[in-house]
């Protein structure tokens, strides 16, 4: 098993695209550690998913206290984290007239603050070879933000460029590298309109959306052996969806 003896985090791990991260990590042998802030049930239904290899950990990982709680418990229980998954994130449709500020710094403290939170405290844990995967999306890119999620898009431009810039500060004993997703069969998702739907299939090249075991697999194979030298990359996984028309 290619991560058999390894302790991995997984933020927001009982939903969506951390849920099947956490599985990918267990059925390859890792000690999977699931966050989460709210829904308990989800996370204990991927525990027993992964027929119970690691736990689950309540926290907000916006909030500098409950990550420094968070962090204090699997130190003294695991001594060390190999891989970090900052997948926890949100996303609420608001036009820029609409948007407050309060909405704005929520947002950005969700899947922005997360992030950096989140690998400080890692950072000091890992050894040499340990991994860190920033989940992104492709609305961070320069090209590709979209109205009505200023504060989304936003939020994930700053991890793809947190994550290149930690690459360099953390290397060469750590990899950090981000995944993009395009539009994802998630929650978030599901609650789209078809004609929204339909308007995001027509722009992406194979002509689907993305289920979210394709993105946990990019991100199973960037904290592999196999991507040994990868570090600082952004990986889209979007169907296409980034090259545009």
């Amino acid at each position: 098993m290619k991560f058999e003896d390894k302790i991995v985090l997984v933020t927001g791990g009982g939903r969506g695209i951390g849920a099947e991260t956490a599985k990918n990590f267990a059925r390859e042998g890792a000690t999977v550690i699931i966050n989460y802030v709210s829904d308990e049930d989800s996370a204990k239904k991927v525990l027993d998913d992964i027929d119970g290899k690691g736990e689950i950990v309540k926290a907000d990982v916006s909030d500098e206290a409950q990550v420094d709680e968070m962090f204090e418990k699997i130190e003294k229980s695991y001594s060390k984290i190999d891989i970090l998954v900052n997948s926890a994130g949100i996303v609420s449709p608001k036009s820029f007239a609409e948007l407050s500020v309060g909405d704005w710094r929520k947002t950005h403290a969700v899947n922005l603050d997360s992030v950096f939170l989140c690998c400080k405290k890692a950072v000091p844990l890992m050894n040499s070879g340990g991994s860190i995967v920033n989940v992104a999306s492709i609305r961070g890119l320069f090209d590709q933000g979209r109205p009505g999620v200023i504060d989304y898009s936003s939020s994930k431009a700053a991890v793809i460029s947190f994550t290149k810039t930690l690459a360099k500060e953390v290397a060469p004993d750590i990899r950090v590298n981000s995944v993009s997703p395009g539009v994802t069969n998630t929650d978030i998702a599901k609650g789209f309109s078809k004609e929204l739907l339909e308007k995001f299939v027509d722009d992406i090249y194979l002509r689907r959306i993305i289920e979210p075991q394709e993105v946990a697999d990019a991100i199973l194979f960037l904290s592999s052996k196999e991507a040994s030298a990868i570090t600082g990359v952004n990986l889209m996984v979007d169907g296409g969806q980034s090259l545009g028309k």
